[in-house]
């Protein structure tokens, strides 16, 4: 089974955000599978100035009254082969998203994939597209290419990664693509990306099974949820698995001391110690929480602002806290750092080493989302023996079991409402947990013992192309 994977980025080339972890990951669970799967991604500046993939070829595409040339280049990345899409136009610029002409660039894009493929001669029986900035091409191909035999045959999955960004732009954009207008493409008078790979794809899937069920509600959906309940029995979720290799606690060179299931007690004690010493944490033995995030309303961030302070008058928790993002968040966290130093700790930023370390270091992980399609985090946080708490949404509940003192069962903590004093309230009941290190470490043997490795995901995608074909 030959399958093309269609994304705006993707590990280890460039990353934004968590679509790039899973094409990083997801084309080497498939391959281990007997999948012949191949990765396409825009050929942006920086990845062009690693120099690490060779030309193969060129192709055009009509755009407005001109046809756009577009280089095809290749390289190979454990054992995965990668494709990008040329562009000086499009493509050679600093960032990679956030243009005032997004909507024609990944139109651009779309249409380029599939021009690309009689350059690579490389036909696959399924294109998996991922996000809004693909979203375009099950329409194209149906509308385009369905003269050719060798396309026609060709199936389209798309998997929606984060139903909030839908890839809405001014119709206009029809008459500098040279588009018929659809009802596919339409939503509000603009161009949705999102909708017409909805409406034009075989099968739909997100990246977990409560988020699927989320977005079909009103709230959830962003408005898309009518356009998915018409297309609900070609709708699925696959929750997303995790780099086991990157996030390795046995093996990260970025902390301080490697530990694994059965040197966690003495590893983790070691790297609390030192990321205490660094940062000039005073008390080595209070619970210590961790978050690495952005700091936007999505992530649950407002939740904290009612109760921190009540959580540090009324304990002797500490907290390590690292993001960038809405700055009346920075604002009052670097408050926070200032008025309680040695206690919170704040980098405004990100630094994937610093990350590493809050994980290892950390007791407990906090995503309070509001809502959260898949999230890494929590899963990560495991696989280092810190005790996720997380709120009931997404991902986080498909992934977190919740801790029940009665039964001693779980492997984490959680919260259904979205409500700050919920919140607070399972953060004391967090910290009483720890003050039982027989309960704690039973809590972390259970969650770092979890499998969250690609395997499982992987066959389920496959199982998905096999209804396809």
């Amino acid at each position: 089974m030959n399958v093309l994977i269609c994304a705006s980025e993707g590990a280890p080339f460039i990353k934004t955000g968590g679509l790039a972890d899973v094409i990083g990951a997801l084309p080497k669970a498939l391959k281990k599978e007997g999948i012949d799967v191949r990765v396409i991604m825009p050929y942006y500046k920086k990845i062009k100035d690693k120099k690490l993939a060779k030309y193969i070829g060129y192709a055009y595409v009509r755009i407005a009254d001109h046809n756009e040339y577009l280089g095809v280049f290749e390289a190979v990345s454990d054992d995965v082969t990668y494709y990008f899409i040329d562009s000086e136009k499009y493509f050679n610029r600093d960032t990679i998203y956030g243009q005032g002409d997004d909507g024609e660039r990944f139109a651009f894009f779309d249409f380029a994939v599939l021009e690309a493929i009689k350059v690579t001669n490389f036909y696959p029986d399924i294109i998996h597209n991922n996000d809004w900035q693909t979203g375009l091409i099950p329409y194209i191909l149906k509308a385009n290419y369905n003269y050719y035999p060798e396309y026609r045959r060709i199936k389209t999955i798309y998997s929606i990664h984060n139903i909030q960004y839908q890839g809405i732009f001014p119709k206009d954009l029809l008459n500098i693509l040279f588009m018929p207008y659809s009802n596919s493409l339409e939503y509000d008078n603009c161009v949705n990306f999102m909708k017409a790979a909805i409406m034009e794809s075989d099968i739909i899937n997100t990246v977990s099974p409560t988020y699927k069920d989320e977005v079909l509600t009103d709230y959830y959906g962003y408005r898309m949820n009518n356009v998915l309940e018409f297309r609900k029995f070609d709708f699925y979720g696959i929750i997303n698995g995790l780099d086991v290799d990157k996030y390795n606690p046995a093996t990260d060179k970025n902390i301080y001391k490697n530990y694994d299931i059965n040197s966690f007690v003495e590893g983790k004690a070691y790297n609390k110690d030192k990321l205490c010493d660094e940062y000039n944490i005073k008390d080595k033995n209070a619970p210590l929480f961790g978050l690495v995030s952005r700091l936007v309303d999505q992530k649950g961030v407002d939740l904290f602002m009612p109760i921190l302070e009540d959580v540090l008058y009324y304990s002797n928790a500490n907290f390590f806290i690292l993001g960038s993002g809405d700055k009346k968040y920075e604002d009052y966290f670097n408050y926070l750092a200032t008025k309680y130093p040695g206690r919170f700790i704040v980098y405004i930023g990100y630094s994937d080493p610093l990350a590493q370390k809050i994980y290892a270091a950390s007791d407990i992980f906090l995503m309070p989302s509001k809502f959260e399609p898949c999230g890494l985090g929590q899963m990560i946080a495991m696989r280092y023996g810190t005790l996720p708490l997380v709120r009931e949404t997404g991902g986080l509940k498909d992934t977190v079991k919740p801790y029940n003192a009665y039964t001693n069962e779980g492997t984490g903590f959680s919260f259904a409402n979205y409500n700050a004093h919920n919140f607070k309230d399972v953060m004391f009941l967090a910290m009483k947990t720890y003050e039982n290190k027989d309960v704690w470490h039973a809590l972390i043997h259970r969650a770092m013992a979890l499998d969250f490795s690609w395997n499982a995901s992987a066959k389920s995608y496959i199982e998905l192309y096999n209804k396809l074909i």
